[in-house]
């Protein structure tokens, strides 16, 4: 009896992992769902690392911010040689 139970965890353990990779070999919607259940098993087993990576990421999908030039922006012609900026009337 002691030996039974662990074969049979074993056994079903198996035979999840098997349906579950034939499930995300096969195309549709129901495979990206099941591997995205699969990759949240991080922030069960650890939630600090999980954290940090999604705050990782977020930090890659920020962009600059800088204004956009509008009509009323004035063209500056800025000379290095001299040390000179000069802003030119419309």
């Amino acid at each position: 009896m002691t030996l039974v139970l662990p074969l049979v965890g074993v056994l079903v353990l198996g035979l999840v992992v098997v349906a579950m990779v034939q499930r995300l070999r096969r195309p549709g919607h129901r495979s990206s769902a099941m591997a995205d259940s699969l990759g949240n098993f991080i922030d069960v087993f650890d939630p600090a690392r999980a954290r940090s990576d999604r705050d990782l990421q977020s930090q890659d999908n920020q962009g600059a911010v800088i204004p956009s030039p509008d009509g009323n922006d004035k063209p500056v012609e800025v000379d290095l040689v001299n040390g000179v900026a000069r802003i030119r009337r419309r």
